[in-house]
């Protein structure tokens, strides 16, 4: 159950910042869906974790993928934003 925990505390580092900035500069609804789905991420992984730690891989692959879309979109919103429009 620690470790479960402490990854979980490690993975909010990443996780909070990309889908706030995400939000902000995007879609709050589309936000809202990935980050419900990097909790049904997290789900899977601890219970799969308290399974066998070998049955961790879907969890961990939707929680991973949500969070790699939220940030690479918050970078694309973030870009968008700073870049002047053209006429």
């Amino acid at each position: 159950v620690l470790r479960v925990q402490q990854n979980m505390l490690e993975q909010l580092i990443f996780f909070l910042p990309a889908l706030w900035i995400f939000c902000w500069y995007l879609n709050p609804l589309w936000g809202a869906g990935l980050g419900s789905l990097w909790v049904v991420g997290r789900i899977l992984y601890a219970w799969g974790y308290y399974r066998a730690a070998e049955q961790r891989g879907t969890g961990f692959a939707l929680a991973s993928l949500s969070s790699l879309v939220l940030l690479l979109g918050g970078l694309v919103g973030v870009i968008l934003a700073l870049v002047p429009a053209q006429g």
